[in-house]
């Protein structure tokens, strides 16, 4: 029962998470359709950005259909959280960095000016977002080619083709 309630838990961090993903990637939209361009570490983020969300959303798929085991589930947490800290530090630097449309002309000037002080945070928030993906997605590559299955071994799929590998107890 606790181990369901985890990974209940889980699914609602990674939805959470997307859900704060997708606000931070549209206000850097939004950004670089009012002005033309983002500053270059922001632009590197953008780009990042969607590729975190979709692992995690692959990431979410295999908890929602059970093809990922629950040692697996919680080995998955410290990078599942790890992405939530950073994605939440961020949108605070986007907050800080980017004018809004509301702003001052004043106040958007000194934004963009500051903004450059932030370039090595979020080229910092970059390359940890960056291993983050890599350990998800490496996490759905191999889960997806290898399962055990209770009483039948382990199975290889590879291009289609299945290998059934069998155990000690077959």
């Amino acid at each position: 029962m606790a181990e369901s309630l985890a990974v209940v838990g889980i699914v609602a961090n990674i939805i959470q998470l997307v859900d704060f993903g997708i606000k931070v990637l549209k206000r850097l939209e939004e950004y670089q359709s009012k002005v033309g361009d983002i500053p270059e570490s922001f632009r590197h983020i953008k780009s990042e950005l969607p590729a975190l969300l979709n692992a995690l959303e692959q990431t979410k798929a295999g908890f929602d259909s059970g093809s990922i085991e629950e040692e697996h589930k919680q080995a998955l947490l410290p990078a599942i959280k790890g992405c939530e800290e950073q994605i939440k530090i961020l949108n605070e630097l986007v907050g800080k960095a980017l004018p809004l449309a509301s702003d001052s002309w004043s106040r958007r000037s000194s934004k963009v000016f500051r903004s450059l002080r932030y370039d090595g945070k979020v080229e910092k928030i970059t390359r940890i977002i960056r291993g983050y993906v890599q350990t998800l997605t490496y996490h759905a590559a191999t889960s997806s080619m290898l399962r055990t299955l209770p009483g039948m071994g382990t199975i290889l799929q590879i291009n289609g083709y299945m290998l059934t590998i069998l155990g000690p107890n077959s």
